[in-house]
């Protein structure tokens, strides 16, 4: 005897099957007989021998029942892993034999796209809008409805004709289908002459035609056809008509016709518009004067094209906000609408603002659970300050802030908090000043009697319920409660619970104000990895992925390890988008299947950028003008072109040129990048070649030609080491100052030096930090053991903090010290301490001064200065110290700095004096103080900044007026006169970032 039981039937539709298609003289033909065996065909099914052991409710030996045949036909369905069950009974060996044949169910793996258009769409558009999820029942079925939204996505992008059809590929190891859309489309179209029609009275066609934007720029035609490009041509053309009263106009999109013109070239696309620019709508404000772009973001019928009581009264209650946010605390605000002749609305709001005020005071009175400085943290009133002029206050941000504080207070066990406010004009008898005093009646804290948790059976979490907040004598909240809910089903889930839910409740306690608390499990059951899959995988190697796995198959099925090995693939920083999944997440089975389906980034990535430093700078003229040692105001524009290849050979590795050219740098690099080297998780390994022709130090030009290996270490989270050697030759030319009377340092050298940087940032945010710190040490070598033509050792070290004074205002302080001493020094030069300083060649020395280091110098202005034309000569020792006070200037996104520097270059370690006079023109070695003030602009990429320093001890110097050629032709004369000069007290910078 057969039963059949075909693909997604449901359980009741089966077994109803399984009864009507047998006869009941049928079904009792084997009952009650032995089980001589249990077979599958085909042999190999998509469940574990032992899996299925453990579902079916049969085994050989038992006695045949038909009931027990149908049950395990719904348990083997519920898995999810059979598309189609037929069960075989037939009498063998003198008892019944029992073969279930099967038919696998599919589920969807990876989705991916083979086509050659440009994007709009990207592929992963296209996968989106095919509908299938990653690890779902394969349903075929809805293939062709796939292809028909895709084509609708193409057709929305301008290919008109695109030809999709797909390919299925079966993976009978894992029961997945990879499904691969092909697609050819052809040119993609561009836009025509749009087709008006209706009311084109207020706006003509060519007006209509110009607001879309749909031309292309500086070239005659249209633009190509995208999405995004059409929707937003008909949002400009519904402004337009905004922008002339008109909010109720109407602009449809009718349709995007293809066009057959017969020509060569893309094809083109008619677009059919209809408008109707609707009545005037006429919305005024009277009785106050605001902008009308502040109008419009007030008043949401702009926003909304429409207009209704509702949407009215929200504009009178936002506008009420707006003037009382300014001190117009008494504000009323009231509409009237009317409708006059030809349709035409006038909106008028109506403003009382009354007398203008300044919130000077806030008091909380009756709080005793929490300071004052925990609760005004949390308020949005703010009494006037240097950044709130008049204060910030309405009634709604009032009412708000009441909510605020009873919401602290009920997250902290005080359910019958009552917190009220109000409002004292003319506070202190000053007219026009006003006062709000907040009143908490705090009520009794309630705490927890006793804490029961019922249903943990499967797993043992006592260690968690020893980490809840909602302890036995601990403060009851439900916030508290809602955490503690979250860190249970938290630890379920780790342990592969997938389906565990927790439910809570409480009843009065013994004693007034506590509860007894409950929290009831529901483990459900517990889930294992079968497998973990990884598809989508083109170029980068299987083992590259499978090395950042955090699950293996038999542990428990973790979403938080999921979620890390998910990260982790990201981290590689080689692929687009990884999307993970559980396979056939609704069947009833203990072990799944994870699967991760990546899109592999693209492998060549270009990006360029432009900037500017505009400050004193150094001139660049030095050869024909020695008159301007100090450097002069000027701007240095920059052009930037990097372009990395990742995911080299599949490996996870990268190479990047990068180029800079400037007017005073040109700059190319090509780096190697090898993320986790040797295997090791925190270790990473970089290899470069580098040429730099640098004039940023006015007294030479450096032409520089490097290779370096360099090791990192993610020692931890703040903390990375870096393991360097570098080998370069620099050259020295385009000299401001003699080289016969200074000819170690103006010499070509090859430098050999190993190095290793310690790098600590606790910084909370490192474009622009208010607390934390950073600290850097960088010691390096170089001696001729590596190959270096001189020696020396370097020592570079700096310090940062950042503390938040308050609320507002942040005090950043940073300390910089470097020495460099030269040993080795060459064959017939006195070993004093100034001339192992002049060992060491000009483009190996410090050199500072300027909007990073000290604000008082011009860019590398710093330190020790030729005798005869001023230039600077750089130093092998350094000390900085930079001193800010940051505070809110003007509104959310201005903030003012005052700031000190303090430091200099000297000329070695024994030379450095704090000292802060200068004792001759010769004399370099002392500090240098600045002190001035620095606006600072929030951006997305860092704060723009603009610092004025007064430097109050500048150092003096002796220059020479003329050009290089009369330097050298007095110096053999030896009648050179030099002129004194002096670094200008003055200094100004501009540029990107905070200055540490």
């Amino acid at each position: 005897m057969r039963l059949v039981r075909h693909s997604y039937a449901t359980t009741i539709l089966a077994l109803c099957l399984f009864a009507s298609c047998l006869p009941a003289r049928a079904q009792m033909q084997f009952e009650g007989q032995r089980i001589v065996s249990v077979a599958f065909v085909p042999e190999h099914q998509p469940l574990p021998t032992s899996e299925i052991a453990k579902i079916l409710p049969i085994a050989p030996n038992q006695t045949y029942h038909a009931s027990a045949v149908r049950a395990a036909i719904e348990r083997l369905y519920a898995t999810g892993r059979y598309q189609d069950i037929q069960v075989d009974a037939s009498e063998v060996g003198g008892g019944v034999g029992i073969t279930f044949i099967t038919r696998s169910s599919w589920f969807v793996g990876h989705v991916g796209v083979e086509s050659d258009i440009s994007q709009p769409p990207s592929a992963g558009q296209i996968v989106s809008a095919s509908g299938f999820d990653l690890g779902v029942p394969f349903d075929p079925g809805q293939l062709s409805i796939a292809e028909t939204r895709i084509r609708k996505l193409l057709t929305d992008n301008g290919y008109f004709s695109p030809e999709v059809y797909h390919q299925l590929d079966y993976d009978t190891a894992y029961q997945q289908v990879r499904i691969t859309f092909v697609i050819s489309t052809g040119k993609r179209a561009r836009y025509d002459t749009p087709k008006i029609t209706g009311d084109t009275s207020v706006l003509t066609a060519t007006q209509i035609d110009k607001a879309t934007d749909w031309h292309r720029f500086l070239f005659p035609g249209y633009r190509g056809i995208t999405q995004n490009r059409t929707r937003s041509g008909i949002d400009h053309i519904r402004l337009k008509y905004q922008n002339a009263n008109r909010l109720l106009a109407t602009v449809t999109l009718d349709s995007l016709d293809k066009e057959d013109t017969g020509k060569k070239g893309p094809p083109r696309a008619e677009p059919h518009i209809t408008v109707d620019p609707g009545a005037i709508v006429d919305v005024e404000l009277q009785g106050a004067k605001v902008s009308r772009r502040t109008l419009k973001e007030n008043v949401p019928v702009f926003e909304e094209h429409t207009v209704d009581a509702d949407l009215l009264t929200e504009g009178a209650s936002n506008l009420r906000d707006y003037f009382q946010a300014r001190g117009y605390f008494d504000a009323e605000v009231e509409f009237k609408q009317q409708e006059i002749r030809n349709g035409k609305t006038e909106i008028d709001y109506i403003v009382t603002p009354g007398a203008h005020h300044r919130f000077v005071y806030l008091q909380i009175d009756g709080n005793k659970y929490f300071d004052l400085k925990t609760l005004r943290e949390r308020l949005f009133l703010i009494p006037k300050s240097f950044e709130f002029r008049n204060g910030r206050y309405s009634d709604a941000l009032r009412k708000r802030d009441e909510e605020t504080i009873a919401d602290l207070y009920r997250a902290n066990g005080f359910r019958d908090v009552k917190v009220t406010s109000r409002t004292v004009d003319d506070y202190k008898g000053k007219k026009g000043d006003e006062a709000v005093f907040f009143t908490i009646d705090e009520g009794s804290q309630y705490k927890v009697a006793a804490l029961q948790i019922i249903g943990t059976h499967k797993l043992d979490i006592a260690k968690t319920i020893d980490s809840l907040n909602s302890q036995t004598g601990q403060v009851f909240s439900e916030f508290d409660v809602a955490t503690d809910r979250e860190t249970i089903i938290a630890e379920y889930g780790k342990n592969g619970f997938q389906n565990a839910t927790v439910e809570w409740d409480t009843q009065p306690g013994p004693l007034p104000h506590t509860v007894d608390l409950r929290f009831v499990i529901d483990e459900g059951d517990q889930q294992f990895v079968r497998q973990v899959i990884a598809t989508g995988l083109e170029t980068t190697r299987p083992g590259l992925v499978q090395k950042r796995f955090d699950l293996k198959p038999g542990d428990p099925l973790s979403q938080a390890a999921m979620t890390d090995t998910q990260r982790k693939l990201y981290d590689l920083g080689i692929f687009a988008q990884v999307n993970m999944a559980i396979q056939n997440p609704d069947g009833e089975e203990d072990q799944k299947n994870v699967l991760y389906d990546i899109e592999e980034a693209r492998r060549y990535s270009i990006t360029t950028g432009f900037g500017a430093e505009f400050a004193r700078i150094g001139s660049g003229n030095a050869l024909t003008d020695l008159a301007e040692p100090g450097g002069a105001t000027g701007v240095s524009p920059r052009v930037t072109l990097d372009m990395t290849r990742l995911n080299l050979l599949g490996t996870g590795q990268s190479v990047t040129l990068q180029s800079r050219l400037s007017t005073l740098q040109k700059r190319a690099s090509i780096t190697y990048f090898i993320p986790r080297v040797f295997n090791l998780t925190k270790f990473d390994a970089t290899f470069s070649i580098l040429y730099d022709d640098t004039h940023d130090v006015n007294t030479f030009r450096a032409i520089r030609r490097e290779a370096a290996a360099q090791v990192i270490e993610h020692f931890s989270k703040s903390i990375t080491m870096f393991y360097r050697f570098n080998y370069r030759k620099v050259g020295v030319s385009d000299l401001a100052i003699n080289p016969l009377l200074v000819p170690l340092i103006a010499q070509s050298v090859r430098v050999g030096i190993g190095s290793f940087n310690f790098v600590q940032d606790r910084r909370d945010d490192p474009i622009d930090p208010h607390k934390g710190i950073y600290n850097t040490v960088d010691v390096g070598l170089a001696t001729k053991a590596f190959g270096s033509q001189t020696s020396f050792v370097r020592v570079l070290a700096r310090n940062a903090t950042y503390y938040r004074l308050g609320s507002k205002l942040v005090l950043a302080r940073e300390t910089q010290f470097g020495v460099e001493p030269a040993f080795n020094v060459p064959p017939g030069t006195e070993q004093t301490t100034a001339e192992q300083a002049d060992a060491i060649p000009l483009p190996e020395r410090f050199f500072g001064g300027g909007g990073n280091t000290q604000r008082g110098f011009p860019q590398n202005q710093a330190g020790p200065r030729d005798f005869t034309t001023g230039f600077p000569l750089g130093g092998s020792a350094l000390f900085f110290n930079n001193t800010e006070l940051r505070f809110p200037l003007y509104g959310a996104n201005i903030n003012g700095v005052l700031f000190e520097d303090a430091g200099n270059i000297y000329s070695s370690i024994s030379q450095l004096s704090f000292r802060t006079d200068q004792r001759n023109n010769e004399d370099f070695n002392y500090m240098v103080h600045a002190a001035g003030f620095g606006v600072r602009y929030r951006t997305p990429v860092g704060p723009l900044r603009f610092d004025l320093a007064y430097s109050i001890n500048p150092p003096k110097y002796r220059g020479f007026p003329g050009s290089y050629v009369q330097l050298v032709q007095c110096s053999e004369a030896n009648t050179c006169q030099a002129s004194e000069q002096e670094i200008s007290h003055f200094q100004f910078f501009f540029s990107i970032g905070q200055a540490f």
